[in-house]
């Protein structure tokens, strides 16, 4: 079963109304309050990046806090993780982060097929 969702989340407010109400999510560095779903939340969501420099862009909220990661996935193989605070992973969202990582790069190269080679 996959772990990765490439469609983009819905949002469940319209951006100024979520801006006035999170005023933490209108520009301030560091803060980010999702304006999505609960249950997008709890997805693996990834964007393919064509061009330069393609890559798998993955996306997840961790645990109760508005934890944030977002992992890069290229085609050499390498992987760079960055969060906007700790991250506490139970066992089963780590085996899922592996997954999503060996699951962008199964995607990139169907996807992409000799442009994700080229990088």
């Amino acid at each position: 079963m996959s772990v990765l969702s490439f469609e983009k989340p819905k949002k469940v407010r319209p951006t100024s109304e979520h801006n006035d109400y999170y005023s933490s999510d209108s520009g301030v560095a560091g803060t980010y309050v999702p304006n999505m779903s609960n249950a997008d939340r709890r997805k693996w969501k990834a964007k393919l990046i064509a061009g330069k420099d393609p890559r798998v862009e993955i996306r997840k909220s961790i645990g109760r806090s508005q934890v944030q990661i977002v992992m890069v996935v290229r085609p050499d193989f390498s992987t760079s993780i960055s969060a906007n605070g700790r991250m506490d992973f139970t066992s089963q969202d780590w085996i899922e982060l592996l997954q999503a990582r060996n699951e962008a790069l199964s995607h990139g190269q169907l996807t992409l097929g000799a442009e994700w080679q080229t990088s």
